[in-house]
């Protein structure tokens, strides 16, 4: 039980996070622009970076504020997309994006002596001391943020899910779906680190979509995979002394396998 008190901030914060970006992440698959979230991400930490730099916390509401205006420019650049003709060359510009704020990170914080320290934090995250004031704040912005989506679902459903003959929404709206995309990664990376923020977009989103079909079904697995992968690398983590968020994250690695045996199963019973 006492186990479960200490890890019970960071099952929170990460279902939540679960929630949200298994969402997030059924649209980039659709889309076809998979590390759009890493790029968000590494975005994210490059603001924190420059206002490390600057003398200000790195967790503190400075920083995030640096985080989310540079997150948002690029969210701007990334509504564009759209009119880039060729797949390849959309994920050519957004591995530039994730590279070039890599580079500019590790070169800003390299002036700091404690700045590679807070590079591996920003990295790798620092999840199982969350505490419970951040998750209200994160749960607050999300649910506003769900509730948006909810009484918008038909424009961003039609983004990402439309049929080619279909006219996607305009600029607008591909602007206001980055922009809380920029919202969601910027509160997530501060606490949970690019690594995991990246793991939650994708893992259970792709797992999912390897055995369900519809959008609904999808998600839902996606939900229940990614939170029980989250309980076993949580678990796992505690009782052999390993870090938080890599461990989570590499639990996490097995779900395509698991989703690949759950889809033998399907069709051997449907057979």
């Amino acid at each position: 039980m006492e186990a479960w008190l200490i890890l019970l901030p960071a099952f929170v914060m990460s279902t939540l996070m679960i929630l949200s970006h298994t969402y997030l992440g059924l649209h980039v698959l659709a889309r076809g622009i998979i590390f759009v979230d890493l790029a968000l991400a590494q975005v994210a930490a490059l603001g924190v970076s420059i206002a490390f730099l600057l003398g200000e916390d790195a967790h503190g509401l400075h920083a995030q504020l640096y985080a989310f205006a540079a997150t948002l420019s690029v969210a701007f650049a990334f509504a564009g997309l759209r009119r880039i003709p060729g797949k390849i060359t959309r994920e050519v510009i957004i591995g530039c994006v994730y590279v070039v704020a890599t580079a500019l990170s590790i070169v800003i914080l390299s002036r700091s002596t404690q700045g590679m320290e807070e590079l591996r934090s920003l990295f790798n995250g620092n999840i199982l001391w969350v505490n419970w004031q951040e998750i209200a704040i994160l749960a607050a912005v999300y649910l506003a943020l769900a509730v948006f989506h909810l009484l918008f679902r038909k424009r961003f459903h039609a983004l990402s899910f439309a049929d080619k003959e279909q006219e996607a929404p305009g600029f607008l709206w591909e602007f206001l779906f980055f922009a809380t995309f920029a919202i969601i990664i910027t509160l997530a990376v501060n606490v949970a680190g690019v690594l995991l923020v990246f793991a939650f977009l994708i893992i259970p989103a792709f797992s999912a979509s390897i055995v369900a079909r519809s959008l609904t079904a999808r998600l839902l697995l996606g939900w229940c995979l990614g939170i029980g992968g989250t309980v076993a690398g949580l678990w796992l983590s505690f009782n052999a002394d390993l870090p938080v968020g890599a461990t989570v994250v590499s639990v996490l690695g097995l779900l395509p396998l698991i989703a690949l045996i759950l889809r033998k199963a399907q069709s051997a019973y449907r057979a």
